[in-house]
């Protein structure tokens, strides 16, 4: 009986601690300067909240931090308040019912990929490129882009790297052999260099890669 109360006890703590915490995605770009992090974080730190995923990139001239974080739901306002108070930094924040951690687990992953390219950039190379993805039930993790000048004749070369994935259940037409055809044909038409190698490494529990 006293571990039944306990137990009881224990879950009626972490459902007031649920109800009272906000989830919130938040998203900051602004021109790169010093300080960024820290200053964004500090306003974490003071409203009592806790960061659990981000990522961070300099683009160009302009730094993007995006976080999944929580705060006091009795600070969610004042902490909301002080994001768009931010020196040259553009916030967006919006509320979730996801946390870092979740009991849910992740979900399975079926395939893991990454795709390359090179070549001329070309108006809308990389929305033909992730049409190719979507269409196969493929999703992106993580995306990458730049130019660089080429070794010889000065030529700009654009150049794409991106993780990607398909979840379990896999569709019985799933074939990553199909994408690569695709993708191949797609670079012939583009006169660029596009390839699709598996992964499979620690954190990935793919189940169906090619031979």
């Amino acid at each position: 009986m006293l571990r039944t109360a306990a137990l009881t006890a224990h879950r009626a703590i972490q459902t007031r601690c649920l109800s009272t915490t906000t989830h919130l995605v938040v998203n900051a770009v602004g021109a790169d300067r010093p300080g960024i992090v820290s200053e964004v974080t500090q306003h974490v730190v003071e409203a009592g909240g806790n960061v659990g995923e981000s990522q961070a990139a300099k683009l160009g001239h302009h730094f993007s931090l995006m976080m999944l974080l929580t705060v006091p739901a009795d600070k969610t306002n004042a902490f909301k308040e002080r994001m768009y108070g931010i020196r040259g930094i553009n916030a967006s924040i919006f509320e979730t019912t996801e946390s870092a951690g979740s009991a849910t687990g992740p979900a399975v992953v079926g395939y893991a990929g990454m795709v390359t390219l090179e070549g001329a950039n070309q108006p809308g190379i990389v929305h033909t490129v992730t049409t190719i993805l979507a269409q196969n039930g493929m999703s992106i993790d993580k995306l990458k882009t730049g130019e660089d000048i080429a070794p010889h004749g000065g030529t700009t070369l654009f150049h794409m790297t991106c993780m990607v994935n398909a979840l379990e259940p896999l569709s019985k037409d799933f074939s990553p052999e199909k994408v690569r055809d695709q993708l191949e044909a797609l670079g012939e038409r583009l006169n660029c260099d596009v390839e699709m190698e598996d992964v499979q490494d620690d954190t990935v529990g793919a189940s169906f890669f090619s031979a």
